[in-house]
């Protein structure tokens, strides 16, 4: 199969006995969107353990069908499980980490909500937004050439992130000055399995927030002398970890 085919998500169950119908949203996307016709070659993916070279035998505005003419196993996902819990901030910035974290390989996205957040909204249904994340990152990963979407969490308060992380928990804080991230995941004895990574807003976490971070467990530790945007800290963070553990 040539490399160069594109690749897409679909829904569970689209796949079946080599045989592939999608729905009217799928059918819009790839016939009338990216104009792909009868006899064009793609690569669907379910998200599992196979994916699938599919030739397409009919295009319609309700549906999309095709034949299965190859399958292959997915491109392989990072040994370490990077979590990034990402303060809320300007949509379009927040918007920025969840594609180049994706690219990256974050395995799942949390925004959680700091005393400096930036509420996000302005009158966007919780429900459409979502739906605006879940197709950022399926767009990313569809184009980067993951075998898996990321998945994205529900917002949640600081305190309760903290709280409930697992893994390896990391705070990249602008005013650490003793500990460099890069320094500590050398140090490490052990190669964790999970990495969780908590970035502040726009302004930085309040002390009485790195405070609570530290007394359940984070490690605060520093991504060099400039203070980074929270958008570049989320980002350059993930592929720090990522680079050096994954």
């Amino acid at each position: 199969m040539s490399e160069s085919l594109r690749r897409f998500f679909v829904p569970a169950g689209s796949v079946r006995a080599r045989h592939v119908t999608l729905g009217p949203e799928m059918a819009h996307r790839l016939g009338r969107v990216l104009r792909l016709r009868v006899g064009d070659h793609v690569v669907l993916t379910e998200g599992g353990a196979h994916e699938y070279e599919v030739q397409i035998t009919a295009v319609s505005g309700n549906a999309l069908t095709a034949n299965v003419v190859a399958e292959r196993v997915p491109p392989h996902e990072p040994d370490v499980e990077v979590v990034l819990y990402q303060s809320l901030i300007r949509a379009n910035r927040f918007d920025l980490v969840l594609e180049k974290g994706t690219e990256i390989g974050v395995a799942r996205f949390v925004p959680i909500t700091a005393a400096r957040s930036i509420v996000q909204g302005n009158g966007e249904p919780s429900s459409a937004r979502s739906e605006r994340w879940s197709r950022l990152v399926t767009e990313a990963a569809e184009q980067c050439g993951r075998g898996r979407l990321p998945r994205i969490g529900a917002p949640m308060a600081l305190e309760d992130a903290v709280r409930g992380a697992m893994g390896l928990k990391l705070a990249p804080y602008e005013e650490e000055r003793g500990l460099r991230l890069t320094a500590h995941l050398r140090t490490l004895r052990e190669r964790p399995r999970l990495v969780s990574l908590l970035i502040g807003p726009e302004g930085g976490f309040e002390p009485a927030e790195i405070a609570l971070a530290r007394e359940t467990g984070w490690t605060s530790v520093s991504l060099g002398p400039r203070v980074m945007r929270s958008e570049t800290a989320g980002i350059i963070a993930s592929a720090l970890v990522l680079d050096a553990l994954g």
